[in-house]
């Protein structure tokens, strides 16, 4: 039974755990592609950079994203954006909302137009550090909070089982 006990509190802990880091994985992932954005954003404004430089210059830090559209653009450049931007692997820490802002800013730099591509990377940068900022305040909101949870759920489920 005390072998139980010791299983029941150790996931508990380990759940509260998991969920802090899932919060630090994701802020950690939304700066990395701030980042990227604003790489892409200097390539299109300071050196009218083509779409492969661009995404060059985004997937500098290895963005699985930009790395596997780049892959995409270089085996088969005369496919449509829509084939290209199909089914590509999105972080699953992502949310929908944030999904589409990233697709529509990569459909955008599909414009030949360097005003298009410049003024829909201005826009997903805005809308990206909305993001970021909203995800920073409910990780230092909820991940003591998790923490502490994981951690109380498994003294009390100890003392359940024993």
């Amino acid at each position: 039974m005390i072998a139980l006990a010791v299983l029941g509190a150790g996931t508990c802990v380990a759940l509260g755990m998991y969920a802090a880091d899932r919060l630090a994985r994701r802020e950690a992932m939304l700066l990395a592609w701030e980042n990227a954005l604003i790489r892409m954003d200097t390539a299109v404004n300071h050196s009218g950079a083509e779409l492969k430089e661009v995404l060059r210059h985004g997937a500098a830090e290895k963005e699985p994203v930009l790395l596997e559209l780049l892959g995409r653009l270089e085996t088969a450049p005369a496919s449509s954006s829509e084939e290209l931007l199909d089914n590509l692997p999105w972080n699953d820490l992502l949310l929908p909302a944030e999904r589409d802002t990233l697709s529509e800013c990569l459909k955008a730099l599909f414009s030949l137009s360097i005003q298009a591509q410049a003024q829909a990377l201005s826009y997903a940068f805005a809308q990206w550090v909305a993001y970021r900022k909203a995800c920073g305040k409910t990780r230092e909101k909820n991940a003591r909070l998790y923490l502490s949870l994981g951690w109380l759920g498994g003294a009390a489920a100890f003392i359940l089982l024993c």
